[in-house]
């Protein structure tokens, strides 16, 4: 089941939160993308577990364990529009800003976030190597492991609607919000804006933005 544009804003803010509370109250002055996706699949595990849906990655196993593609290719965004950097994927002011501007769904939705709070304290200040002989140990089933597994197998995906017993709670509004923050033709259109506007030349709202729609 594809992934909706619902889906994407949360799993933006999602990772946006995960990586900001691992720097912030875990320390940590450097995140490989090897561990970011091992963090980002336990999250993911934990809330699938208890049948809650919060993030929305499909994840396969690769060499080094649980890989989602999709994962990647936000991380490509969230780099693009300035919410991360590109050493060690700190979390930029803008980053800590988007946090605050959406504390209120952080709040109303508190039992999910708390499960990323938990995989971070356990797991984000851990050596890779450690983290990673830990997920391949992990139980799949019928007696085997994570690293049991033939490449390319299926890890984790988006539940089935039916399956859910409860869902992040965000309005149509929120996401339509954060896609935009997320949009890096978006954020190009309105660094133009403000440059027209320290120029003395301003433009309107639906100018800025005719070319996205």
């Amino acid at each position: 089941m594809p992934r909706t544009p619902r889906d994407k804003a949360v799993d933006h803010l999602l990772t946006i939160y995960l990586i900001n509370d691992a720097f912030s109250r875990r320390k940590l002055r450097f995140l490989p993308e090897t561990k970011l996706q091992k963090l980002v699949f336990l999250s993911e595990k934990s809330m699938i577990d208890e049948r809650k849906k919060g993030f929305n990655f499909y994840f396969v196993k690769l060499i080094h364990g649980p890989f989602s593609q999709e994962l990647k290719n936000g991380l490509g965004r969230l780099l693009q529009t300035r919410f991360l950097n590109d050493f060690g994927l700190m979390p930029t002011d803008h980053a800590k800003m988007i946090l605050e501007d959406f504390q209120d769904v952080i709040k109303r939705n508190r039992t999910f976030f708390q499960k990323i709070d938990t995989v971070n304290e356990h797991f984000a200040t851990m050596s890779l190597q450690r983290l990673l002989k830990l997920v391949y140990a992990m139980p799949c089933g019928r007696g085997r492991t994570i690293e049991d597994l033939p490449l390319r197998t299926p890890m984790l995906y988006p539940m089935k609607p039916s399956n859910v017993v409860a869902e992040l709670e965000i309005t149509d509004d929120e996401v339509e919000d954060l896609l935009m923050n997320f949009n890096p033709e978006a954020v190009k259109e309105l660094s133009q804006a403000m440059s027209e506007m320290r120029e003395g030349r301003t433009l309107t709202y639906e100018q800025v933005f005719s070319n996205l729609y």
